[in-house]
């Protein structure tokens, strides 16, 4: 296991492994949309989040860009909610204020956070949410993240023949506008490090990349 520091360093020539080029290609390639990542939300001063693309999750990435607060202003349903519901019963109330205008799953409308009870991790709001929204659906800023344009759809697109999985399911990993790594589940609770294991879809074989808390990344 070698480890490699700060992913701003990781950009390299292309690795070899078990003589599978989708294999090696792919690993090159999250390394250098790790890179781009990091050094896009030091460069902007944002926040920045990567995460698996909902339409190809398993050889493509989605990059968002925040226009307020970011990495820890993200949380999910931990009960479905009703229409008529003032108070959402969350996965976790860090990173969120009174005040805060909130998006809660599909539903449009910015829902003003009345009050917040830590304790039992539920956001109150100042009005019934006005839309039905299952369990497990994302509770974040209103308006706050947007694709971020400097990305092409080729860009976060591996080499044909190449996936990734990865050790924590419907991940997120969020730079902070310092390139600080934070990693989250999907319920939002932040996770010490997330492990990407690259393979081919013809001959198998197999990397991985495992990035830490904070930034740094380890390689296998």
């Amino acid at each position: 296991m070698t480890i490699m520091g700060i992913i701003g360093a990781l950009a390299g020539p292309r690795l070899l492994f078990n003589d599978s080029s989708a294999t090696s290609d792919g690993t090159t390639q999250i390394k250098g949309i790790l890179q781009q990542t990091r050094g896009r939300a030091i460069s902007t001063t944002s926040a920045i989040r990567l995460i698996p693309d909902s339409t190809n999750p398993e050889s493509k990435f989605t990059i968002e860009i925040a226009n307020t607060r970011g990495c820890e202003s993200f949380t999910k349903l931990r009960e479905a909610a009703t229409s008529t519901d003032t108070e959402l019963k969350v996965y976790s109330t860090s990173g969120f204020v009174e005040g805060d205008r909130i998006k809660v799953g599909s539903d449009s409308t910015s829902n003003e956070i009345l009050a917040i009870d830590k304790t039992n991790s539920i956001i109150k709001l100042g009005v019934a949410l006005g839309s039905a929204q299952n369990l497990d659906k994302t509770v974040e800023l209103a308006d706050n993240w947007r694709a971020d344009g400097s990305f092409q759809a080729d860009d976060l697109t591996l080499p044909e023949k190449a996936i990734f999985t990865s050790n924590i399911p419907d991940w997120t990993l969020c730079f902070n506008s310092r390139g600080v790594a934070y990693i989250y589940d999907k319920e939002g609770d932040s996770q010490p490090n997330l492990t990407l294991s690259i393979s081919s879809t013809i001959d198998g074989g197999g990397e991985t990349l495992t990035v830490l808390k904070g930034g740094a990344i380890q390689t296998n």
